[in-house]
Order: structure tokens, then sequence, then C-alpha cells
């Protein structure tokens, strides 16, 4: 019996490495602007050509929230379907997904440049602190956004007044979210060529078993209201 149960365990491994692969792979295919821009471009370049490397991360919304939403249903019901959710993901969250993440992109954008204005050109410190702390604030916000979308059907705004208020109500949380992704920026530094292959799934899945009873927590107010 005890042989069965380590068995049984060892499948549920194999399946956990496949499908942590497999999704990797389905978002990196989504993802192959961004990665054409590190490959012939480079990451110490991205400062020399924002605009070129935002545009690259277009995509990046919808693919990540389609593998939240994966990661949700292996946290919650430890099974995916993997062609079925993946795609479901993508289908039921695209459209508000990458709008949501171009105004974002936007906003990165114009937050960038009027720091990259008041550190150099006109130096303002005050102004300086400004535009960091609402970087700072929209990092941790866009965490919040990607998850909402993958999980409930609200308006953009309801979205983003929900993620606003996340941000600052659960601090730890919003702190781990961010820390997940430098977390994996230091392992990507450290080994890229074994990181890359299972990152950005890795990374989704911590930051869904992160948020799992935050999540549990709307839903059911959600069901009562």
């Amino acid at each position: 019996m005890s042989e069965f149960f380590n068995l049984e365990k060892l499948l549920t491994f194999f399946n956990y490495i496949f499908w942590f692969f497999m999704l990797n792979i389905f978002f990196s295919i989504l993802n192959i602007p961004v990665i054409l821009f590190f490959l012939f471009v480079g990451l110490s370049n991205i400062t020399t050509y924002l605009p070129l490397f935002l545009v690259s991360l277009i995509p990046f919304g919808a693919s990540f929230t389609a593998l939240l939403y994966c990661m949700r249903k292996l946290v919650k019901y430890k099974d995916l379907d993997l062609f079925s959710d993946f795609l479901k993901g993508l289908k039921y969250n695209w459209k508000q997904s990458t709008l949501m993440w171009c105004g974002e992109l936007f906003l990165i954008f114009l937050l960038s440049f009027n720091l990259r204005i008041f550190s150099t050109v006109y130096y303002s410190l005050p102004l300086t602190c400004v535009f960091i702390v609402l970087m700072v604030l929209t990092l941790l916000t866009t965490t919040y956004i990607f998850v909402l979308i993958s999980r409930f059907s609200m308006s953009s705004m309801d979205i983003l007044r929900a993620s606003v208020i996340l941000t600052f109500t659960k601090p730890i949380i919003s702190i781990g979210n961010i820390v997940i992704f430098l977390f994996s920026l230091m392992l990507f530094e450290i080994s890229p060529g074994t990181t890359v292959i299972f990152m950005a799934s890795i990374v989704s899945y911590l930051i869904m078993f992160l948020n799992k009873n935050l999540l549990e927590s709307l839903e059911t107010k959600s069901s009562q209201a």
C-alpha cells in the first residue's frame, strides 16, 4: 500500500513538471517579440530602447493572465486540463488583459520618461522621489490586476479600483508578489539556462499560491453580494 502511494506521489510530481514545462512553452511562444528583443537588443539596452521594449511586452498581459488562470486551478484542484485550460484563459481574458496592460505600459513609459527628465536633465529630488513612488505603486498594482482578471468578470474600472485598494490593504501580499518576481530574476541571473525553462510557470504558480486565501475571501464576498 505504501508503495502505491509513493508511486502516486511520483506520478503527480512528474505531472507537475510536465504542466509547468508545457505552460512555459506556451507562454514563450506568445512572447516571441520580447524574446527577440533580448536576443538582438539585449537586457542592458532596455533603457536606451525603452519604447521598443514596451511594445514587445504587449503580448505579456494576455499570456500571463492565461498562466494565472491555469495555476489557480492547479492550486485549488491539484489538476489541470493543459491545452483546454490555457486556451480558456486566453479566450476569456485576452481582450481585457491586453487593453489594461497596454494602458499600464503607457503609464510606465510616461513615468520612466519623467523620472529620467527630473533625475538628469532638470534635476529635482522631490519630483524624482514622487515618480519613483508612482512607479513602485504601479508595479505593485499590476500583479493584482492580472490576478483579478484571471478569476473574476469585472469591469476594467472595478478591477483597477480593487487592485489599488488591495495594494494598500494587503501590504504583505503586495510585497510578496514583487519578491517573487525579484527572486525569479535573481535565479535567472544565476542559472539562466535552467531557470528560463520553468520561470514563468513557477512565478505564476507562486503568485496564485500566495493569493489563494485572498481570492477565496473575495469569492465568498462576491457570492454573498
